[in-house]
């Protein structure tokens, strides 16, 4: 067994000797996870008991128009859709799993209202793992005509990402391990996640997966990334105990057989958001694109629920697309 990480970076935990890795595959801490081909047949090929109500949905998050914020020095989070956010602390600015365009069987329901060259100013983007979905050769491309930003990723992803980006600098972090930015404004720090990696049919976790704190002087942001339920949360929570914003999965959790072990559903968000002991959550992984199986307003619908039967409807914020949050 290998244990690997990035030698030039930090590492923030002195116990952790690295992410395990064993023929060819990234191992997994606890919970194990393997997709296999009976399941994505049977994936594919079910019947939908929501079909009906899932073709009747018209639900769609609502976009804004204004981009005044792309202008101005606060500290802010704004939603692109599914798991892409803006987001800038003490000036500096970065942008998480950059998606703008439909994916091959995904078709996406709502799109920016601007150009991406109003992306221009932006300091880093934060891959998280490797699936299309998060990590889509075209948005990365077009993206990069406009910025000269730095790549934060996992161990291993410039084996899928470095013939795009020409001689955009790239930086691999393992678990645990803090990134070397060019200033001294914020950290960005790579962690744990439940998942999986895979872009073909034969390179099964060749990659790591992850999730990404972000912390200023004023405030500390988690950017969830993809994730089913797990002792992790509870580990993030207590390393980095005043998150001001948990960025957290609430879609794609259906069918259960498939996706609990990679996703979290509404009520599973909620208790993860808990066991960071964060002060407000933001949802994502929903209402951007026709995910596979639930109606595309219920996770949406789902966790106002939740939140609001806790009595803690004033810890959700829900925007819409390209709808500023300020964190101060």
């Amino acid at each position: 067994m290998q244990y690997l990480k990035n030698n030039a970076l930090e590492t923030i935990r002195p116990d952790w000797k690295g992410n395990p890795f064993e023929n060819g595959e990234f191992q997994y801490i606890g919970k194990s996870f393997r997709a296999e081909y009976d399941a994505l047949f049977r994936y594919i090929f079910r019947r939908n008991p929501q079909a009906r109500e899932k073709r009747e949905d018209k639900w769609r998050p609502a976009v804004y128009q204004k981009t005044a914020y792309l202008r101005g020095d606060e500290d802010f989070i704004v939603w692109l859709g599914h798991a892409t956010f803006l987001i800038q602390l003490n000036g500096v600015r970065m942008i998480t799993d950059p998606i703008f365009y439909d994916l091959p069987m995904l078709k996406r329901f709502v799109y920016l209202p601007f150009e991406i060259s109003e992306l221009s100013n932006v300091d880093y983007v934060l891959l998280s793992h490797d699936h299309r979905d998060h990590c889509d050769k075209k948005s990365i491309k077009d993206f990069l005509k406009y910025s000269d930003a730095t790549i934060l990723t996992s161990l291993k992803m410039t084996d899928i990402i470095g013939s795009w980006v020409g001689k955009t600098p790239i930086q691999e972090a393992g678990w645990l391990q803090k990134y070397k930015l060019r200033n001294e404004r914020i950290e960005i720090i790579y962690l744990p996640a439940q998942h999986w990696c895979r872009r073909a049919l034969t390179d099964f976790n060749r990659r790591l997966w992850g999730s990404f704190i972000i912390k200023s002087e004023k405030h500390t942001v988690y950017f969830g990334a993809d994730s089913a339920s797990g002792d992790h949360f509870a580990e993030i929570g207590a390393l980095f105990p005043k998150i001001d914003i948990a960025i957290l999965g609430i879609g794609a959790y259906k069918p259960e057989f498939m996706m609990k072990d990679i996703h979290t559903n509404p009520d599973e968000a909620k208790v993860a958001f808990e066991q960071l002991d964060a002060k407000k959550m933001i949802p994502m992984h929903y209402g951007t694109y026709d995910l596979p199986s639930e109606p595309i307003s219920e996770p949406y619908n789902r966790i106002q629920e939740r939140f609001s039967a806790d009595d803690g409807h004033e810890k959700l914020i829900l925007p819409g697309i390209n709808e500023v949050v300020y964190l101060d």
